[in-house]
């Protein structure tokens, strides 16, 4: 097959000009406040999961989860503070910990533990 040589008669339809703000549709002050956000949510979510595993696992779980999820999803959106992937995971699977190990002691309360 040979290339097409272009239609003299077609008008020339320039490219969109590049990104200003790079790769990302983002500027970079937004960028740089959802990174702030995503790490003070990872900070929040794995102080409140820790906490959670030695009291109220089911409260202090669930608020770990939710900061957890919201920090993963504003990462994956605005591709933002990468490096803080890794402890918002850490912080999700402590909170999970923290709310079945909350149900298991409250199944054996009620079942073993009640005679």
């Amino acid at each position: 097959m040979s290339p097409q040589s272009p239609d003299p008669n077609q008008a020339f339809i320039p490219p969109p000009p590049p990104s200003p703000y790079g790769n990302s549709p983002y500027p970079p002050d937004v960028l740089a406040s959802k990174a702030a956000v995503v790490a003070s949510d990872v900070k929040s979510a794995l102080i409140l999961a820790i906490i959670g595993l030695f009291c109220a696992g089911f409260i202090l779980g669930y608020l770990a989860l939710r900061k957890a999820n919201e920090a993963l999803e504003t990462i994956q959106i605005y591709e933002v503070a990468q490096d803080k992937k890794s402890l918002a995971m850490t912080a999700r699977i402590i909170a999970i910990v923290d709310i079945v190990g909350w149900i298991v002691v409250l199944v054996l309360r009620f079942t073993f533990f009640n005679r």
